[in-house]
């Protein structure tokens, strides 16, 4: 096996595995909206049962995308680069870890979303989750070896900045959720903007 060939098969192998850990975690999200338990079922108590779940919903909606989004920046990341070292496997791992632990803060806040504790929790993880992305998106653009021939440096530096995006998103959902929990979910739903202003500021630094 040639070089090249190793290094393919090897990035091609972090690339999979990130994507197992990316799907599992995605989905275990709809564990936690659990079927309502009626012991006197009606129209009215199924209605208010599923009504109840409101918070629940929200929380499986809002880190199903947010989770999405950073698959979609982990796949444009690996578009970028021709092969891996020991230190992009590494923090690729404590990347995945704060993935793969996302459907617990998710469950906290589908249950606990009116008190500030748990939507501060849940920011908080939030902005680790963009730091640990920032670390690894950073690194590997920032390593040329690990990257093909032809790479455009100025847009390279514009990915690192986006990074930005969901260290921003999270540090302003704990700081509205402390004024008030459902305020927190002002830029968490609004992350699209968000995204684009931060993309916008990238672009002409």
């Amino acid at each position: 096996m040639s070089n090249k060939t190793r290094d393919q098969f090897q990035l091609e192998r972090l690339a999979l595995f990130s994507d197992a850990v990316f799907a599992i975690a995605i989905t275990l999200l709809v564990i936690e909206v659990r079927l309502p338990e009626l012991h006197d079922v009606t129209e009215q108590s199924l209605l208010q049962a599923l009504a109840n779940l409101v918070p629940r919903y929200a929380g499986f909606v809002v880190s199903f995308f947010v989770i999405g989004r950073f698959w979609i920046g982990h796949h444009r990341l690996f578009s970028h680069l021709v092969r891996c070292d020991d230190m992009l496997v590494m923090r690729n791992l404590l990347f995945l870890f704060t993935i793969a632990f996302m459907p617990f803060p998710t469950a906290i806040i589908g249950e606990y979303a009116e008190t500030r504790v748990g939507i501060g929790f849940y920011s908080l993880w939030l902005i680790f989750v963009g730091w640990r992305n920032r670390r690894l998106v950073a690194y590997a653009l920032r390593t040329p070896a690990l990257q093909g021939p032809g790479e455009d440096k100025a847009a390279l530096a514009v990915i690192i900045r986006q990074t930005w995006a969901p260290i921003l998103i999270g540090a302003l959902g704990f700081a509205f959720g402390m004024i008030t929990p459902l305020l927190a979910l002002i830029p968490l739903i609004g992350s699209p903007l968000i995204l684009k202003l931060v993309t916008h500021w990238a672009n002409k630094f």
